[in-house]
């Protein structure tokens, strides 16, 4: 719903604009004719109405920007749970935590401040085009209506071209994010083993890498604005000019219809002008937006079972239970055949054994994280495969 307001604020601008445009001609022929400029207001009206839209379109993606981030990266977060501790080392922590701040506020700049905006300004030339027509030459119109395909022929083009350079800037700025993460993790081991010279080494290779890899999108960037500024700025500008002086010696406009088409055809560089936002806020919202698809698609292993309600009475308070639990992580490997637990309230129990024996595995079980493979596993005597992950997860504590 904001973003159809924030469509029809800047065709309203825009239109708004165009009048005042179109009252500063008329002004024109009222001082040629030695008149007095009766519609100074509309041009005043329109240029403030102008300005008061694009305000307007601001504070809402201001605030659409505050209202997705948090969202989003709570849902990320949130995900980050739903897999578990086996699940989430899939991806370094780094990783994690550059897409859980960076990434998400580039998703929530891309879709709160430049998405409807810009789809807003590819639509603007038409609806100059139409205005032209109907207000000053219906040749004119004609001719700057050659133009309206080529902007959004341009938009795709070079996202097409540069969306492998923001591609690998994200990978490259994440791996950066990643890598900075495991050495402040792994500071004192690194400390012991002498080590913090190699690693310094490595994080200064990969900033490096990202600084050349900003670079490279600056460079592309700057090279699309010049050609811009250029070619297509200066070419439709140019343009109206020449077809304003034809149209007028052709009798077919006043000088003060000439000037508001060079006016309006200014209305149309709209989306060319959103060209540089485009690299920086589009194509990065978009990298991160894959980025951080791809991670919220990964399934949980355990999800909860459907009509699962927490228990309004707990057969057996403070008790913990293993009964005939089968589990393996492959299908074919067992972890745990047959494994009976049962520790009651107040006492202390410690699981001892070489490394794959299971204890973690009997850790996940009861946080939760996973189901048995056969038998069942119960907390305050509720078995665990019928009731809520939150109320599983709320019922115990633990230190990794």
């Amino acid at each position: 719903m904001k973003r159809a307001i924030v469509i029809a604020l800047s065709w309203a601008g825009a239109l708004a604009l165009s009048l005042g445009y179109l009252a500063i001609g008329w002004g024109v022929d009222d001082a040629l004719g030695g008149r007095a400029w009766g519609s100074w207001w509309i041009a005043l009206a329109g240029v403030a109405g102008s300005a008061g839209a694009a305000w307007l379109v601001s504070a809402i993606g201001g605030r659409e920007m505050a209202r997705l981030e948090p969202k989003a990266r709570h849902r990320l977060v949130a995900h980050v749970f739903a897999l578990g501790p086996s699940e989430r080392t899939r991806e370094r922590a780094g990783r994690i935590v550059n897409s859980a701040t960076d990434g998400v506020e580039r998703v929530a700049a891309y879709k709160g401040t430049f998405l409807a905006p810009m789809i807003a300004s590819l639509t603007v030339p038409l609806i100059v085009v139409l205005f032209v027509g109907a207000a000053i030459d219906s040749v004119s119109a004609g001719f700057l209506a050659i133009a309206i395909p080529l902007v959004p022929a341009c938009v795709l083009g070079f996202r097409k071209a540069f969306k492998p350079v923001s591609t690998r800037y994200r990978g490259a700025s994440r791996a950066l994010a990643a890598k900075e993460l495991d050495a402040i993790q792994g500071l004192g081991a690194l400390v012991l083993m002498n080590a913090g010279r190699p690693m310094g080494e490595r994080l200064a290779e990969a900033a490096e890498e990202v600084r050349s890899k900003v670079m490279s999108y600056l460079a592309g960037n700057q090279l699309i604005l010049l050609v811009i500024d250029s070619v297509f700025s200066l070419g439709v500008t140019t343009g109206a000019v020449a077809l304003a002086l034809i149209r007028t010696g052709a009798g077919a406009m006043s000088p003060g219809g000439a000037l508001s088409l060079v006016l309006l055809s200014s209305i149309m560089l709209d989306p060319l002008d959103r060209i540089g936002q485009f690299f920086y806020i589009g194509m990065g919202g978009m990298a991160a937006s894959r980025e951080i698809k791809r991670f919220t698609s990964q399934e949980p292993v355990v999800v909860e079972a459907e009509g699962a309600s927490a228990p309004a009475v707990l057969p057996e308070p403070g008790a913990v239970e293993l009964s005939g639990v089968d589990f393996s992580y492959d299908g074919t490997t067992p972890v745990l055949r047959g494994a009976d637990l049962r520790i009651g309230p107040g006492e202390h129990v410690a699981l001892a054994g070489p490394s794959g024996a299971g204890k973690s595995t009997v850790s996940a079980i009861l946080q939760g994280f996973r189901r048995p493979d056969a038998g069942a596993a119960r907390i305050d005597g509720v078995d665990l495969a019928g009731a809520p992950l939150e109320w599983v997860r709320a019922r115990t504590g633990v230190v990794e």
